[in-house]
């Protein structure tokens, strides 16, 4: 991610930023396992790419004079984060990894803090999610076909999590539209949830959401059971 939920920009760390600690973790590798070793932990180990979400929801809508006024529309805004992560990609692979799993974004409209006036999923939200993970499967074909020995693959996030939000007994879920976390579930994030609260559910497991943003260790073990199903197998 670009950004990270609802802290000052001083406690934030950039995507850049973390390539830079990844580059600092390659050079001690190498100097502990030597040249050869370090290129074989470095080409085998898989990589977990996941922005977008957030990059929307706090860096575009919710700072109207920031990105979207650089940005006209959604679809330019989200040209520029897949021009992110295309950029990421391709330097991740220029220090060796091979296997990286790109996740796309799920239905963001969905979130509870994006259902927070009506209770319904936020439509436009949905779309601009769907249309950025087309164009995520876009440059992810093209980094195939451009980056020597890489194997790079899509992760299906809205899929899965759509299905357990349409389908929550199937999941074990009782509740989908607000987070386990707070009074009201739908804007407390950050601090404001811990176990501590003495508002926060008895049991998360019933939940789809911990809070008004993060899903709960359920649906994560959910989506995680999909993935491996139908992507991640195949580094296996």
């Amino acid at each position: 991610m670009l950004l990270a939920h609802m802290k000052s920009l001083q406690s934030v760390l950039t995507i850049w930023k973390e390539l830079d600690y990844f580059k600092e973790y390659a050079a001690k590798l190498r100097s502990f396992q030597g040249e050869d070793k370090a290129r074989e932990t470095l080409t085998e180990a898989l990589y977990l790419v996941s922005m977008g979400t957030n990059d929307f929801l706090e860096n575009y809508y919710a700072v109207p004079h920031g990105n979207a006024a650089k940005y006209p529309t959604a679809s330019a805004y989200g040209g520029y984060v897949l021009s992110v992560a295309e950029s990421f990609v391709r330097a991740l692979h220029a220090l060796g990894a091979r296997k990286i799993d790109l996740n796309g974004m799920p239905p963001m409209g969905c979130l509870p803090m994006e259902r927070a006036l009506g209770g319904a999923c936020t439509e436009e939200y949905n779309a601009v999610a769907e249309d950025y993970n087309a164009g995520l499967r876009a440059v992810i074909d093209r980094l195939n076909g451009e980056l020597g020995g890489a194997r790079i693959v899509y992760g299906d996030v809205y899929g899965p999590v759509s299905d357990a939000l349409a389908h929550p007994t199937s999941y074990g879920l009782e509740n989908v539209e607000a987070g386990c976390c707070g009074a009201t579930g739908r804007f407390e994030m950050g601090y404001l949830c811990n176990a501590r609260n003495p508002l926060t559910c008895a049991d998360a497991g019933k939940f789809a959401f911990w809070d008004a943003i993060h899903p709960t260790e359920r649906l994560h073990r959910a989506l995680a059971d999909a993935k491996m199903n139908t992507t991640l197998h195949v580094f296996l």
